[in-house]
């Protein structure tokens, strides 16, 4: 009967479900609406029609959907005209997302379509259930009777779940340890709120609030000293869900436990650690590329002893799977069992859940920038967060019209900037056998929109001071080195040259390379060599920097690897010379 209907009102049907389709693709492609207005000049121009044209648009394409719906009720079998009226429009608007995704929203697509796809199902099952109650089968055969109760028992059930949170509890992500000061900070997820600890020995250590267990969030993060993690040699992780919290009582469900080994780092070999970044959804070639690291180390009967992940790890924390993204690759790599040190990269500044993601990774009271050390203060590193570079211009490094006025890095880099003064003068960066920092924005490399250009000359001046044996950073999807001493390139208007090799003769950049005394290394992309072009759906191809680091004779060899294991060759891209496969600088 129903098969009938769509066949003798088949324009109707079409134009109803095409409108829908067209909007709610429109509404998944709300990521890229940005890019819309800044394509419309919103960089100089944040009227309202350039800033809201988006906006406008979804209302109109529901509006459009509405009223194909609204037709097929009205006019279906009487006229035609309004459905071909409403398929032209819809043709209008379908050309529109073509452009839009053309103009760069492909680059998102992966992000887009299992947007698109939730919604969709959502809306079929709800046309689905609307179906049913306004259009019931009217026969009285068995088939019918039983998808009638099939389909108030699912509604029932539906309802008893979303009223009651009734769900199963277990471990939805697996720990990651991360180095915070002279603690680890160990955080993992489960699926339903909990109270969380972790056991050391006969000792426990909880995730509390100012004396009270949490238990009302999907992730935990314990602190537990280094000293203790490291001499025990592993570590148990434990949940129980909180069914109901009141105010004179409550009920938990089962205790959920979770065992695993752990490694503190230990440098009397030497010291080998791995650096990945930018990897924006591709866990795939992000935890091949470092494994295929560890394979190389455990030939020469050595292993990773810690793993720094630079940021941007996602390119939205927009839910929390976005959130959690980082733990998951990085479980992949480590399985927990050895430490992580973490950087924020400005993609993870966007989102409804960014505001958020100091509980999911290491952190220090709710910011991205903190010192830390390993084995016992031999290893000592610093943790930078410059925020964003895409701001307003040279002289305004806020105010950038994407943020919509949230944005004030300015004070969150001037407190960066007093922290480092204060790790000078207290001199907690002496007597340490190596110093890395990590910032997920390169502070050596001034970009040609010249943003943070000063904040960089001061942290590049406060880290001469330092003398960072080593500095990682990403951001820019490159493969670059900064080494101490390079002869940097410029021509007569002070921009850098780039090498003929790499870029081609009389090739410049307009930026510049800050007055710097220390090693830095742009430190990973997505590919498998330096210049390849890798498209957004692929996942499997990425590279990352791999350092080992020989305390006798005073040198560390940093090599770029990719996720065939393969060692990429690469060019100092402002400075002459050939491409290498291996980077040697001495320590400070």
């Amino acid at each position: 009967m129903l098969i009938e209907k769509i066949k003798k009102h088949w324009l109707a049907v079409s134009a109803a479900a095409l409108s829908l389709v067209i909007a709610l693709f429109w509404l998944a492609l709300r990521v890229n609406w940005s890019g819309i207005s800044k394509a419309l000049g919103a960089d100089k121009n944040q009227s309202f029609f350039i800033m809201e044209t988006p906006l406008i648009f979804c209302i109109l394409m529901f509006l459009s959907a509405i009223f194909a719906f609204a037709a097929l009720f009205v006019w279906s079998g009487k006229r035609k005209a309004p459905f071909i009226a409403s398929l032209a429009v819809s043709g209008v608007f379908f050309i529109i997302e073509i452009v839009v995704i053309a103009l760069g929203a492909k680059d998102y697509l992966p992000f887009i379509l299992p947007s698109f796809g939730l919604s969709l199902l959502i809306s079929l099952c709800l046309l689905a259930f609307a179906l049913l109650l306004f259009f019931p089968p009217t026969a009285k055969t068995k088939l019918v009777t039983t998808l009638k109760w099939v389909t108030l028992g699912v509604a029932l059930f539906g309802t008893v779940l979303v009223a009651f949170d009734v769900k199963a509890n277990y471990f939805t992500y697996n720990p990651v340890v991360y180095a915070v000061e002279d603690d680890y900070q160990i955080v993992f997820g489960t699926n339903d709120e909990s109270i969380a600890w972790v056991e050391i020995g006969d000792e426990k250590f909880y995730d509390l609030y100012a004396g009270s267990m949490k238990s009302k969030d999907l992730v935990h993060k314990v602190t537990v000293p280094q000293d203790k993690l490291d001499k025990a040699g592993g570590y148990t992780i434990g949940a129980q869900t909180m069914i109901y919290r009141g105010p004179f009582g409550g009920y938990k469900g089962k205790v959920l436990t979770k065992s695993f080994n752990f490694r503190g780092v230990n440098t009397e070999d030497g010291l080998d650690y791995y650096a990945i970044t930018d990897v924006h959804g591709a866990r795939k070639g992000a935890v091949s590329a470092a494994q295929a690291f560890e394979a190389d180390l455990q030939k020469q009967g050595r292993t990773t002893d810690f793993l720094v992940i630079l940021g941007d790890s996602y390119s939205m924390i927009d839910s929390e799977y976005d959130a959690q993204f980082t733990n998951l690759f990085a479980h992949d790599v480590t399985k927990g069992e050895y430490p992580v040190i973490y950087a924020r990269g400005n993609h993870e500044i966007k989102g409804k859940y960014a505001e958020d993601l100091y509980k999911y990774v290491g952190s220090k009271n709710q910011n991205f920038y903190y010192d830390f050390t390993l084995d016992g203060g031999k290893v000592y590193g610093i943790t930078l967060d410059l925020g964003e570079d895409h701001t307003a211009g040279a002289n305004d490094d806020d105010g950038w019209w994407e943020y919509y006025g949230t944005d004030v890095f300015s004070k969150y880099r001037n407190d960066q900037t007093e922290f480092l003064k204060q790790i000078i003068q207290e001199e907690r960066h002496l007597n340490r056998d190596y110093t890395v920092v990590c910032c997920h924005i390169p502070i050596q490399f001034v970009n040609a929109r010249h943003n943070n250009k000063e904040v960089k000359a001061l942290w590049t001046e406060l880290l001469n001071d330092i003398q960072p044996d080593m500095c990682v950073y990403g951001h820019q999807h490159d493969l670059y080195p900064f080494l101490d001493g390079q002869d940097t390139m410029y021509n007569e208007k002070g921009n850098l040259v780039y090498n003929s090799q790499f870029k081609g003769e009389n090739k410049t950049y307009g930026g510049y390379l800050t007055d710097f005394e220390f090693n830095g290394f742009i430190c990973g992309r997505r590919g498998s060599t330096q210049t390849d072009s890798v498209g957004a759906f692929n996942k499997s191809r990425h590279i990352g920097l791999g350092t080992s680091v020989d305390f006798t004779a005073n040198s560390q060899v940093s090599v770029y690897i990719n996720s065939k294991g393969e060692r990429v060759a690469v060019f100092n891209p402002f400075a002459e010379g050939e491409a290498k496969t291996e980077f040697i600088t001495n320590l400070k």
